[in-house]
């Protein structure tokens, strides 16, 4: 199966990689997708900043079904496609893998700052790579909505074991419920 990086889905779609930092006006050569681990992130973003009071990365780690996400009209959508229940699982060493119901990939993430229960904690997710079959039954939207979503968080919240992905503003993008 041939795999292709979300970061080339996200061009497509206008995002640019604008919410991991990318600066958009120099554009580099596109390389061939890796398939060997997760997606090392910038220099700027390979140390995570352990903050011991307060910090919830080890809470985050483990295996996350997705329960709502936000679609690329904004709304906010129930996942309703039966035998398709996408996944997040983050790892102690940064790592990320994703199953979107259809597809599936790998990439990276981390955390910073102090989690402090109402506001959440710092988070951020390198786009990845994933491999690109075909998706159906509805499942197509769900594939590209759903990178999207996590995309633009830069927050997580837990409440018990439900996981919120946030953007800067609150607005929830993805909601997950513990496995």
């Amino acid at each position: 199966m041939r795999r292709f990086s979300i970061a080339i889905v996200a061009l497509l779609l206008g995002l640019g990689g604008a919410s991991c930092g990318d600066d958009a006006a120099t554009p580099g050569p596109a390389g061939p997708p890796t398939t060997s681990g997760p997606t090392p992130m910038d220099e700027s973003t390979t140390t995570t900043e352990a903050v011991i009071a307060g910090d919830a990365s080890d809470e985050l780690r483990g295996r996350w079904l997705i329960q709502a996400y936000q679609d690329r009209e904004g709304r906010f959508s129930d996942v309703t496609i039966r035998g398709a229940v996408p996944e997040l699982t983050f790892a102690a060493d940064g790592s990320l893998v994703f199953h979107t119901g259809c597809n599936q990939g790998d990439t990276a993430y981390r955390t910073t700052g102090v989690y402090d229960g109402v506001n959440g904690q710092t988070l951020t997710i390198a786009p990845g790579v994933t491999e690109e079959a075909y998706c159906d039954f509805g499942l197509g939207e769900q594939n590209v909505a759903l990178p999207t979503a996590w995309l633009q968080a830069t927050v997580f919240v837990l409440d018990g074991d439900t996981l919120e992905l946030r953007t800067a503003d609150g607005t929830v993008v993805l909601s997950a419920e513990r496995d």
